[in-house]
C-alpha cells in the first residue's frame, strides 16, 4: 500500500517527497478535488494524506471517502 499527500503548500510536499511520500502540490480547488477522487479509486493507495487547508477545499469528498470506504484512510496534517 501507497502512501500520498496532497497539499497547497510547496514546503511540505517537498518534504513529504524528501521522506518518501508521493506528494501533491496543488493549488487550484477543482483540481485538488478531481485528485482526491482519482486516488480513493486507485487500490494501491492506502493513505491519503491532506492539509488542513485541502481538507477545508474538500470536505464533502473527504468525508464521503471516510464514510463509504475502507481504505484509503484520510489523515488531516497541519498546515505549515
Amino acid at each position: 500500500m501507497r502512501m500520498v499527500c496532497i497539499s497547497k503548500s510547496l514546503d511540505i510536499a517537498v518534504g513529504l517527497r524528501l521522506a518518501g511520500v508521493e506528494s501533491f502540490f496543488i493549488k487550484d480547488s477543482d483540481k485538488i478535488k478531481n485528485k482526491i477522487v482519482e486516488l480513493s479509486k486507485d487500490s494501491n493507495i492506502g493513505i491519503i494524506n491532506v492539509t488542513e487547508e485541502v481538507y477545508k477545499i474538500a470536505e464533502k469528498e473527504l468525508n464521503e471517502i471516510s464514510d463509504n470506504q475502507d481504505l484509503p484512510l484520510i489523515v488531516t496534517i497541519p498546515n505549515s
